[in-house]
């Protein structure tokens, strides 16, 4: 929409994009907490913050956290939160995909090895990335990308649109550095993230440039359990 002019179709296609990465390890609680049916635990999550400086909405930033997670036989990660620069971007991800996308200010620094960055919303730090890079990294394939999409039905009683998608996103890595990270989450009262997330420890930092491509993806099925606001 709108019909007329249309604002977006995918598959959507992100080259020469450079992205950090904090890589940690959730509670079990916090995942049992946060998971929507059926879904399961993995063992990771991450944040991420990527410069997609060649997207078809032009240079963009983006951000989120995601759970390692498998519906029945299927494995991937479970988005949590994500923001974005771009308000093209957040229909796109909210509308084909049902990733939980809002708008945000995204801030980067580099210098030399050591990077931080931070995802503000009503002028608080939601995010606050800290990665020192020490050496080579490795890409970690982790699957799909599960969402629970869900769209209200115009008459406020119950959803049209209330499933489990998958989409299986393709990476071409150009250049991978590892090192320490550090990720701090902030709060408000629309987005508790300090209250979401408990973290038993924190892996590794990772800076990457990558080509990503986020294609169609599947219905893998309905969803029983009730949406999060």
């Amino acid at each position: 929409m709108p019909i007329h002019t249309p604002w977006y179709q995918g598959p959507l296609h992100y080259p020469n994009a450079e992205m950090i990465q904090v890589i940690f390890t959730p509670t079990m609680k916090c995942m049992e907490r946060i998971l929507p049916k059926p879904l399961k635990p993995g063992l990771l999550g991450g944040a991420y913050l990527a410069n997609f400086r060649n997207s078809p909405f032009g240079p963009m930033w983006e951000a989120s956290v995601v759970l390692q997670c498998t519906y029945k036989d299927r494995y991937g990660v479970y988005c949590v939160c994500q923001y974005t620069d771009n308000d093209i971007s957040v229909a796109a991800h909210r509308e084909i995909w049902g990733f939980p996308s809002k708008l945000a200010q995204l801030k980067y620094r580099r210098t030399g090895d050591h990077i931080t960055a931070r995802v503000i919303r009503d002028k608080v730090a939601l995010m606050a990335f800290d990665v020192k890079l020490t050496g080579p990294g490795d890409w970690i394939d982790t699957g799909a990308a599960i969402n629970l999409k869900v769209i209200p039905s115009v008459d406020g009683e119950g959803y049209d649109v209330k499933q489990f998608t998958a989409a299986n996103l393709v990476t071409v890595v150009h250049e991978g550095k590892a090192g320490d990270g550090k990720i701090k989450f902030g709060r408000t009262d629309k987005d508790p993230l300090a209250d979401i997330f408990e973290l038993e420890n924190v892996i590794a930092g990772t800076w990457f440039r990558i080509d990503l491509t986020c294609p169609y993806g599947e219905v893998l099925g309905p969803a029983k359990t009730e949406a999060p606001d």
